[in-house]
């Protein structure tokens, strides 16, 4: 019974520390965890969009426990405090969004529910984005990659629960579009090390992949791989480095958002609390809000603002 009042939240901090330092000491992570009012939503799945000298511009997921679905916002955060001084939603869609990865002015945000996959290119003229179809299929946590003179997707399918967590998939092209197949797609199964948690990077020379590993619970913890192979016919990786956020309170329930900056990486964790009076009442403004959302259609619409 007391189970039906528990909620889980995630929350985004900053690792002051450089990728050199993470794989020195492992074992040791110093996290900063966002400050912020809401206690009717989380924020997840953190990239940089930019920063200056007193704010980090970033980009996450923002989801309310009574609409079941995510948002893109851009979060203000004040570099001193850690205090949120401001949010902005950028991607409002009727689907499910979340994991807002950026590519120069493209945001790819994984949105599996609308049937394919996006980018959304920022439009310099007028206010809004423009949505620019990648791939024709709906992908989970959709991460791309230069590398070798193509472009290249990693991302997880979802025809199954166990498919978002399990299987790696492939797509490469020869610009930002017009994606094909890895000819061994999906090229890993399993549940450790196959789903991304993050943009590549670059460390001594060496090309890794952040991934999360959901053999026990949902992104328990980081893994970082290193690229081996990489080709249109050939792809295998290796474990370097095991990550985990269980001494890094109060979110230590929880660690899938690995995004490595210069001087700071971008983290994500989790934590669940009981909440005897704000749980029903989210269950009552969720019935709610499905059936407005039921009556709103955002279909073929190309310009996002």
């Amino acid at each position: 019974m007391k189970e039906k009042f528990l909620i889980g939240a995630w929350n985004i901090g900053i690792m002051e520390s450089s990728i050199d330092q993470v794989f020195q000491d492992p074992g040791h992570l110093k996290i900063r965890w966002l400050k912020h009012k809401y206690r009717d939503r989380f924020f997840a799945d953190p990239f940089l969009l930019g920063q200056d000298d007193k704010y980090y511009y970033i980009l996450a997921e923002e989801y309310l426990f009574y609409d079941d679905r995510g948002k893109i916002t851009c979060l203000t955060v004040d570099k001193k405090t850690m205090q949120l001084v401001r949010k902005e939603i950028i991607l409002d869609e009727e689907h499910h969004l979340s994991y807002p990865f950026v590519y120069g002015d493209h945001i790819i945000p994984e949105g599996y529910k609308s049937g394919a996959l996006y980018a959304y290119k920022k439009l310099h003229d007028e206010a809004g984005y423009q949505r620019i179809k990648l791939w024709g299929e709906g992908l989970v946590d959709p991460t791309l990659l230069q590398y070798d003179d193509h472009y290249w997707i990693f991302a997880t399918t979802k025809k199954t629960t166990r498919d978002a967590v399990s299987k790696l998939s492939i797509y490469f092209s020869d610009q930002l579009g017009e994606f094909k197949s890895h000819a061994n797609n999906p090229v890993k199964i399993d549940p450790r090390s196959a789903r991304p948690a993050g943009q590549f990077f670059r460390y001594q020379g060496k090309l890794y992949r952040p991934v999360m590993d959901c053999e026990k619970s949902y992104g328990r913890f980081i893994r970082i791989m290193e690229v081996k192979r990489l080709s249109i016919n050939e792809f295998e990786e290796q474990e370097v480095l095991s990550l985990s956020g269980v001494n890094t309170w109060p979110y230590t329930m929880g660690f899938h958002t690995f995004n490595v900056y210069d001087g700071f990486i971008l983290v994500d964790g989790y934590r669940e609390n009981y909440e005897y009076l704000r749980r029903p009442f989210f269950k009552v403004k969720k019935m709610v809000s499905s059936l407005k959302r039921s009556s709103f259609d955002n279909q073929g619409k190309d310009i996002i603002k």
